[in-house]
C-alpha cells in the first residue's frame, strides 16, 4: 500500500508517541513504534508494556 503524507505531520505525530518508547528498554522490541496504514489511515503506536500510546492521522 501506499500513503502519502506530510513529513513534517509525521514527525509529529512520532514525536508525541516517542514520549513512550524508552531509550534502553528491557526487551529491544519495545524501542519502536508500530505505523500501521489502512483505509486512508496512518496509526501510530508504541508501549513500555505499562503505559500505551497511540496517534491516527489521514494518510
Amino acid at each position: 500500500m501506499k500513503a502519502i503524507l506530510s513529513r513534517i505531520d509525521l514527525a509529529n505525530v512520532i514525536g508525541n508517541i516517542q514520549s513512550v518508547v524508552s531509550s534502553k528498554p528491557p526487551i529491544p522490541i519495545l524501542a519502536n513504534v508500530l505505523i500501521e496504514a489502512k483505509g486512508g489511515m496512518i496509526r501510530v503506536s508504541a508501549t513500555d508494556l505499562i503505559v500505551s500510546s497511540r496517534a491516527e492521522m489521514e494518510a
